[in-house]
């Protein structure tokens, strides 16, 4: 507002061009944000949600194989 003033540029023109230049800090900073998303939703991933995935994945197979394995385990 000070340059504007002191250059006697136009008032409107200045905020026009503050107020584009605060959107593309406010976007770039977004984007950093975003950026950052994924590593953030690594951990609870591997913890909670991977384990409880393999878990349903896996367990009919193991009942399956260990149905097969007992039966010769016990000589029958």
């Amino acid at each position: 507002m000070t340059q504007a003033d002191r250059f006697g540029t136009s008032i409107g023109e200045s905020l026009r061009v503050f107020s584009e230049d605060l959107r593309h800090k406010r976007h770039v900073r977004a984007e950093e944000l975003a950026a950052k998303v994924p590593t953030k939703m690594l951990l609870p991933l591997v913890l909670c949600i991977f384990p409880c995935i393999s878990l349903v994945i896996l367990t009919p197979a193991a009942i399956r194989i260990i149905r097969m394995i007992m039966p010769m385990l016990n000589g029958t």
